[in-house]
């Protein structure tokens, strides 16, 4: 990071930083307690004779060649906020992932087989995306299953352009973040299988799914899209309905609405099994962003009367149903106090029983109709 990247974060003149940094035997507390803010770290780490061990960045997928990259402050803090979580299940959980499917990240494959296969493993099926109401449930009801298998699904909000999700993955202990910043409950599912595919090739990183500039990119797209639109069922899913070979946008939002996955990823898929003409997907983008943006990134916040949800439901939002199913009887059994847990996850004491007890209680039928908002 530049001097001029550091002034720009901290909305400071970059001459009047470079004089409190290089210009004084010693900076004022005030600016290192600005610095230490925006980087996530503790002002004494300035004051140490050796770098303090930090945990490692991750790779951002989204580039030619994946790399660390600056990210803001808030994606750090979550970046962290997950580390804390895997951390602590490595040091405690006894319930770990075992047998997850193994996706190779070079192996010649055939991904539309193996994402079928990996789906029947986690026991999605047509049947339950067929069915379900909308997006919204489909995507409850795929990340349940998911956990089910021993992967955290962690739900954080940071900025859209630090990217739509990341992947910590561990033989394990995984953990999947996806970014409720803006997205759709129908463009999170596709962002969840994107780096289910991520935790199945052991590839820890940031990601956008719709940014594919490298190798890896690509196949576990290719495998997301296989895994939410199978060849063999798509005419299953569209209930026999035929499309429009040359779709505009209300074809492509009626497919999206019949496969609960996002308007871009039905786009691509269908225009990849060769049930949209060549190039659909580019006119598609051209038209969104000639209308002011692309419709998958539209999802307002719940509100209702205005009233906030119970925080029991926030909770499960946030941490998933693994985190409940792992740390609810390490705290039972005092493996763990609320304020080790607080202080491991960001779990307040407070929320934690309601949390727990909540996740416990909820009956395969009211899964169905589970509606879970963001914090």
């Amino acid at each position: 990071m530049s001097m001029r990247d550091l002034s720009k974060r901290l909305q400071m003149d970059v001459a009047d930083l470079r004089s409190e940094v290089e210009g004084k035997s010693e900076p004022g507390l005030g600016v290192i307690g600005k610095i230490a803010r925006e980087l996530s770290l503790p002002k004494f780490a300035f004051f140490m004779s050796r770098l303090p061990e930090l945990d490692s960045g991750l790779p951002d997928f989204r580039s030619d060649e994946p790399n660390e990259t600056q990210k803001s402050r808030q994606t750090v803090d979550v970046i962290q906020f997950a580390q804390g979580v895997q951390r602590t299940a490595i040091e405690l959980a006894n319930e770990p992932a075992r047998d997850l499917p193994q996706f190779k990240a070079t192996a010649v494959q055939d991904l539309d087989a193996f994402a079928f296969s990996a789906r029947n493993y986690f026991g999605i099926s047509i049947e339950d995306q067929r069915d379900a109401r909308d997006a919204k449930a489909f995507y409850t009801l795929c990340r349940k299953k998911i956990e089910d298998k021993g992967i955290y699904v962690l739900h954080a909000s940071f900025p859209s352009e630090d990217g739509s999700g990341f992947c910590l993955a561990h033989p394990e202990h995984p953990v999947i973040v996806v970014n409720t910043k803006n997205q759709t409950r129908a463009r999170r599912l596709f962002t969840l299988i994107h780096e289910l595919a991520h935790v199945l090739m052991g590839k820890s990183g940031i990601s956008d799914p719709f940014i594919r500039k490298n190798a890896i990119e690509k196949r576990c797209n290719r495998f997301a899209g296989a895994f939410l639109a199978p060849k063999a069922f798509i005419h299953t899913l569209l209930k026999n309905a035929t499309p429009s070979k040359h779709p505009d946008t209300d074809d492509v939002a009626w497919v999206s609405r019949r496969l609960k996955i996002s308007q871009e990823a039905s786009v691509l898929r269908l225009e990849q099994l060769g049930i949209f003409e060549e190039g659909s997907h580019s006119s598609w983008l051209a038209i969104v962003k000639s209308r002011g943006g692309n419709p998958d990134y539209s999802e307002k916040g719940g509100g209702g009367n205005g009233a906030p949800p119970p925080q029991e439901k926030t909770k499960l939002a946030r941490y998933g149903f693994h985190f409940a199913q792992v740390f609810s009887p390490l705290l039972a059994t005092g493996k763990i106090d609320p304020i080790n847990l607080y202080r491991a996850t960001g779990l307040k004491p407070a929320y934690q029983k309601a949390y727990f007890d909540y996740a416990k209680s909820l009956t395969s039928d009211e899964l169905l109709d589970l509606d879970l908002d963001d914090e």
